[in-house]
């Protein structure tokens, strides 16, 4: 859609920001959010822009950190505030659209096409009024990217921070590419990033000017998402959680540390897709279609889906089909995983009429839905699957 008009909204070092209003006193000073600051093997969460000057890094040491910053204030932190926060920011987003795509806690893209007209103003100055209004009511401090596809608009909103607004439209994306490092785009990681320089494919306008089934040829499917995305050909459409109840059903979450092993990405995704499989059968709803998002600890970005013959509803299915998409994109070796999303599309009621699978496991869902019944009359803790995803 030549037309669309996509935000990528981040909220500045979102959990050193929310402790700095949660403390003023430390506002202006160097300060880090820190697994446990009171132990120096802990580790850096997040950081403000003070620290940032001294060169501290997000996952390394305390220890570390202060040795660059030895006035670091380092803090605990409070993720029921930040889940607080980042609803309100949310609540502010709904008053000017309802496709919305949360990209983790502290980033999200709007959708804001049809919302132009309504408000009668520039994606720009639609874009600067949600940025005061976040700034007045929540005291924190937004970047957004403004583009036509979205890994276009995320690439607007790193450009420029604090309070940054970038807009990339169809005329001058290619002299902004010009300027921009391969590592600048979000699927693009460290070990991508080192086989394309060491192709000599430096910039993002190197890879502009490839060739799409050179790309294709080393990089399979994922070097035709790259091609197409600094082209400028993304229509990918947005996952909004507002639409799950009709159209989608879906679970997302952060990882409690970086996920670094296929066992540690399976015991994640099979948590995903309890969740995930039992809100379609709560609903009474089947999936022919599953997403899965790849946040990595770098930030970079990967998803795909698979549309499958049948639909379905149970766990396995989910959990089997999420690692297949995940298997496809990364392969055996991959950058650490910060944060992982499962969304199921293309669903219809239980009763629906729908293509009957041959080799399907009725029994299988029919035990889902009985341990549903049981969970419903005795507790969520009374019984479960057995897991079976390390086999798989």
């Amino acid at each position: 859609m030549k037309n669309r008009v996509i935000f990528h909204i981040d909220m500045n070092n979102f959990y050193a920001s929310v402790e700095c209003l949660l403390n003023p006193s430390i506002k202006n000073y160097a300060v880090a959010v820190a697994g446990d600051p009171n132990k120096r093997t802990g580790i850096i969460l997040a950081k403000n822009y003070l620290a940032k000057v001294y060169g501290v890094k997000t996952g390394e040491a305390i220890w570390e950190a202060k040795q660059k910053c030895p006035t670091l204030i380092c803090v605990a932190p409070h993720f029921e505030k930040y889940e607080e926060f980042s609803k309100r920011a949310h609540d502010i987003y709904y008053q000017y659209t309802d496709l919305i795509e949360p990209f983790g806690i502290d980033e999200c893209w709007l959708d804001i096409t049809d919302s132009l007209k309504l408000f009668g103003c520039t994606p720009k100055q639609l874009a600067i009024k949600i940025q005061k209004q976040i700034k007045d009511e929540l005291g924190l401090s937004t970047s957004i990217g403004i583009s036509f596809g979205k890994t276009l608009a995320k690439l607007g909103s790193d450009m420029k921070k604090p309070m940054g607004l970038t807009e990339i439209t169809h005329e001058n994306h290619i002299d902004i590419i010009k300027k921009l490092k391969i590592e600048d785009m979000i699927m693009i990681g460290k070990h991508t990033s080192k086989k394309l320089r060491a192709m000599n494919i430096n910039t993002l306008y190197d890879l502009y000017l490839l060739d799409a089934n050179f790309l294709r040829k080393h990089f399979g499917v994922i070097g035709l998402y790259l091609h197409n995305a600094v082209s400028g050909i993304d229509d990918d459409k947005l996952v909004t959680p507002r639409d799950e109840d009709t159209k989608s059903v879906g679970n997302g979450a952060t990882a409690p540390r970086d996920m670094t092993t296929h066992d540690e990405i399976k015991e994640f995704l099979h948590d995903l897709a309890v969740k995930v499989s039992g809100r379609l059968r709560a609903h009474k709803f089947s999936a022919k279609t599953i997403h899965l998002s790849i946040k990595f600890a770098d930030f970079t970005y990967l998803s795909a889906q698979t549309t499958k013959d049948c639909h379905f509803c149970n766990e396995q299915d989910v959990f089997k089909f999420a690692y297949e998409i995940f298997v496809a994109l990364v392969g055996n070796k991959f950058e650490p995983v910060r944060a992982l999303r499962i969304s199921t599309t293309n669903l219809i009621t239980k009763n629906g009429e729908h293509q009957i699978n041959m080799f399907a496991n009725t029994k299988n869902e029919n035990l889902c839905f009985a341990i549903d019944e049981l969970k419903e009359k005795f507790g969520n803790n009374i019984i479960s699957l057995a897991k079976d995803y390390k086999n798989f």
